[in-house]
């Protein structure tokens, strides 16, 4: 069983690349690979019409987290479709993620097998990033300030990031200056507000990974 939806606006550009089929997004080996695993890839592609995408793959989706899906009487996804859902929930809160305009699964027996996406960049740059290159302290403390209280916005909504709160994941974005995310694949809604000790671990990691 396959799936594939492109949104419409973004037909035609795809189908110039050669991408708007599922087995073209699931054996994509063109662009800029950005980050790279055995169970899948991303990488940077320029469109035919000059547009900048990312494209993200699942090779394979790993038995634990079909299993994890299954205890939890939930249908089981592939990581990019988990993830363009977590897109989705943060955006409802008001905060920033990347624009999924292709999204597709391969399915055996109902059980997700692969998964692709491909997404639209956000205009912005990673927090060390532009810590790195602020001269101005205080904005650089003000970007901070924004991200922790993103963070603690998550935690408050019951969302665990998990140790994904990592400071490369927050974008600070030209327009504004606030917060956009990134790579939420681990995110998941929690029935239970999360404890004091967790979010407190989830700050000091973020806190510990900043540039120094």
């Amino acid at each position: 069983m396959e799936y594939l939806t492109i949104l419409p606006a973004w037909q035609k550009a795809l189908a110039a690349a050669g991408l708007d089929q599922l087995d073209a997004l699931l054996s994509f080996a063109d662009g800029e690979c950005l980050s790279w695993h055995p169970r899948g890839k991303t990488s940077k592609y320029e469109l035919p019409c000059g547009t900048r995408v990312f494209v993200k793959q699942d090779h394979f989706t790993k038995w634990k987290t079909t299993l994890r899906y299954m205890l939890r009487l939930q249908k089981p996804q592939p990581n990019t479709e988990k993830e363009r859902q977590s897109f989705a929930l943060v955006r409802e809160l008001g905060i920033t993620s990347p624009e999924v305009i292709a999204w597709g699964q391969r399915r055996r027996l109902g059980l997700p097998h692969q998964g692709v996406m491909v997404m639209l960049p956000m205009n912005g740059i990673d927090l060390p990033s532009y810590l790195e290159r602020e001269p101005d302290a205080t904005k650089r403390q003000e970007a901070i300030t924004r991200a922790e209280a993103t963070l603690a916005l998550l935690q408050e909504k019951q969302l665990d990031w998990r140790t994904d709160c990592k400071p490369e994941h927050f974008f600070v974005l030209e327009n504004d200056g606030e917060i956009g995310l990134i790579d939420l694949e681990r995110l998941r809604l929690c029935k239970q507000p999360l404890s004091k000790k967790h979010k407190a671990m989830q700050l000091q990691r973020f806190r510990s990974l900043l540039p120094k």
